[in-house]
């Protein structure tokens, strides 16, 4: 579903009251302020669905929004944002970090702790918006990359700077497999963005971080591998078994336990989808990294509560 909203039609005393409003039923419920500028206030907003995403694209006159505690008590979310700055720049304010966005320029943000956004000029951003267990099954432990600045200028995060900014065209468009998959393909990039950011810092903990989120990027990639191992996992990141397991381990996870999420969830998603509707159970468990049917079967009960052809027959996945 695609929605559309200005600020056009409104009387000029009333707009940023609306606008407020606006943002508010969009995104989160949030404070919000105007900022000095010498235009009269405008915006707008365009907004679509997109697989498990919801892509918007905002364009308006300076102003500042704030998600404080209060706000997080009285409409409790548990989402992720992503804005990707396309005209002026934007400050991101969270968990004691400041990302300094310009054109190009990328930075993640979570609902369930206050944030900040200051934009001091006429400014256009992409925000991608989902619910926080899509980037947890990528990167757990996503407070730690909150307001982290991911520039536009490396080999690495260029490239995924450019494929999120090609999307809003794509999310225009029926909701269908590809989408869908365009939108996975988004996640699973920003986690390669992610570990390329903490990659260009020198310190234990950034270089920790990288190793962290660089291993979860090959376990994205290659999950439907059976014969995919911790071992095999450490030499691709180029890190010890020893320390492979000590960089999940500060995330509260292990390796095997993070790598059958990830299997899961890419069968949760095979079983919901009009693409995977001809494979038996069998075939979607093997084909996503799993050896044999009745191992697949216990898992995914002990993750969602309830079995493969229950979730197939209801069309609705249960519990993590």
């Amino acid at each position: 579903m695609s929605i559309a909203v200005t600020t056009d039609a409104v009387s000029a005393k009333e707009r940023f009251d609306f606008w407020h409003e606006v943002i508010c039923t969009a995104f989160v419920r949030l404070e919000a302020e105007t900022l000095p500028s010498e235009q009269p206030f405008e915006a707008e907003i365009a907004r679509s669905d997109f697989g498990p995403l919801t892509l918007s694209r905002v364009q308006a006159q300076p102003h500042a929004v704030q998600r404080s505690t209060q706000l997080i008590s009285a409409e409790p979310r548990d989402e992720v944002l992503v804005s990707v700055q396309l005209r002026g720049n934007a400050v991101i304010q969270q968990d004691d970090r400041q990302a300094v966005l310009n054109p190009g320029d990328f930075a993640m943000y979570d609902t369930s702790r206050p944030y900040e956004l200051i934009m001091r000029e006429q400014f256009e951003m992409l925000v991608f918006q989902f619910d926080r267990k899509f980037l947890m099954e990528r990167c757990p432990s996503p407070e730690r990359l909150t307001a982290v600045r991911v520039s536009n200028d490396t080999t690495v995060t260029a490239p995924v700077s450019a494929f999120l900014r090609s999307l809003e065209p794509l999310a225009l468009g029926e909701d269908n497999a590809v989408s869908r998959q365009l939108a996975a393909s988004a996640l699973d990039l920003l986690g390669v963005a992610l570990a390329a950011r903490f990659g260009a810092e020198a310190s234990p903990n950034a270089v920790r971080t990288e190793h962290f989120l660089r291993a979860c990027t090959y376990v994205n990639s290659y999950a439907s591998n059976p014969d995919l191992t911790p071992a095999r996992i450490a030499l691709s990141t180029g890190v010890s078994l020893r320390h492979l397991h000590a960089v999940f381990k500060d995330h509260g996870l292990t390796v095997n336990e993070y790598l059958i999420k990830r299997r899961l969830a890419r069968c949760m998603d095979d079983l919901l989808s009009p693409r995977a509707a001809a494979c038996t159970i069998t075939e979607i468990a093997l084909s996503n990294g799993f050896k044999t049917s009745a191992h697949f079967s216990r898992r995914f009960v002990e993750a969602y509560g309830r079995s493969p052809s229950e979730v197939r027959r209801s069309g609705l996945p249960s519990r993590e």
